[in-house]
């Protein structure tokens, strides 16, 4: 039964997220979404979410907020979210040990910053499983610890995504790009990051080109903050034509910025098009995929972890159909650079003929051989 109900939750998602609907017809993901809680209570509930920032924030938490949700409908389970008050280790464990102290049998805890209250607390609760997402078990020196079975992690290959929206940007006719990231010590921003200009590179390199830059600065917040919107003004004064947003909420700051300014944004994580016309493309990944998988084989083991889930890390990408650019019917916003070549480059992370480095390490080689010229700020 659960089996099925994955299937059936996958196969809307695929369509909703990479494809799109024909003739202009709604998402089908809508239907599942028409009520906006559904089976939600306050409290209480047997799924429980935390995060930090809003469960709705048109971006990462709303990605795995409406992965829990779909689930939840399909499957007859009630859910609960529990919001950080802000975004510190204490609030993270606080928000953990409400919900858990509120009867949740399953805790999904929204990003890499949360990492150590789980650490702390897989003991704490060894009857309620935890999802980390983004994150894997570290203690507080940084070093990683011994994952309970009680625990599962999955990550994505963001440096695929950051690839393909860097590639394709160069190919539409952008010399002078940007990034501005949430923190720096997020592995997977940083990975969005350094894929990012990988893509920007290669793209340089085949198409001859000698004057192609890139700004490069983390804003430390995932956030709407005022000087993450300075630093994007400035930016597009100076000349810059398109920033990839990428990290959460601060996504606002650069787009207001960017409707000051005339500028242009690339997404992060799920197609943000909708929000803006000034999104020229978005680099996403299935968070929501990843969230029900997870989730059903949590349900279907009888909800706890199988052995291939307990006390492990599953990475997807787009092998799995993970990450990748938004490209629904409609959502193509490239003049120049076509889609048939956007796939033909997504065939080939997809089979192995193009691989993208994640090496994210301060001294990593993505950043010493690069041949564009990379402003770190």
């Amino acid at each position: 039964m659960k089996k099925t109900i994955f299937c059936i939750l996958l196969s809307l998602l695929m369509i909703g997220m990479f494809t799109g609907c024909a003739g202009g017809s709604a998402d089908p993901m809508a239907e599942l979404l028409n009520d906006p809680y559904g089976d939600y209570r306050e409290t209480g509930g047997e799924i429980a979410f935390v995060f930090a920032d809003s469960a709705r924030d048109g971006s990462y938490n709303e990605a795995i907020y409406e992965g829990i949700q779909m689930y939840a409908l399909a499957a007859g389970a009630s859910f609960s979210h529990y919001g950080a008050g802000d975004d510190s280790p204490a609030e993270h464990k606080e928000a953990i040990e409400q919900a858990a102290e509120s009867k949740a049998q399953i805790i999904i805890c929204a990003g890499y910053d949360f990492q150590e209250a789980v650490w702390e607390l897989q003991d704490v609760y060894p009857g309620i499983s935890f999802l980390l997402i983004d994150g894997t078990l570290e203690g507080t020196d940084g070093d990683p610890v011994e994952m309970g079975s009680n625990v599962h992690c999955i990550s994505f290959k963001e440096e695929e995504s950051g690839y393909l929206a860097g590639y394709m940007a160069v190919l539409e006719g952008y010399r002078k790009l940007g990034f501005i990231g949430g923190k720096e010590d997020t592995p997977s921003v940083v990975r969005y990051g350094y894929g990012y200009l990988q893509g920007i590179d290669e793209a340089a390199k085949e198409l001859g080109l000698q004057d192609v830059s890139v700004n490069y600065w983390y804003a430390e917040s995932f956030l709407p903050d005022p000087k993450t919107k300075d630093m994007a003004l400035k930016w597009y004064q100076e000349g810059i034509e398109v920033i990839f947003a990428c990290g959460g909420g601060l996504y606002q700051s650069v787009l207001e910025a960017a409707e000051e300014a005339d500028g242009l944004l690339i997404g992060v994580d799920v197609d943000q098009s909708p929000l803006s016309e000034r999104f020229v493309t978005s680099a996403v990944k299935d968070i929501s995929n990843g969230v029900i998988h997870s989730l059903d084989d949590y349900f279907a083991s009888g909800k706890k972890w199988s052995d291939a889930f307990a006390g492990k890390e599953i990475r997807y990408g787009a092998k799995d159909r993970c990450t990748g650019l938004a490209v629904s019917e409609g959502k193509w916003k490239f003049e120049h650079a076509s889609e048939e070549v956007y796939q033909e480059m997504y065939r080939r992370i997809r089979q192995g003929e193009l691989s993208v480095s994640d090496d994210i390490a301060e001294d990593s080689s993505v950043k010493t051989e690069l041949a564009i010229k990379v402003n770190f700020l």
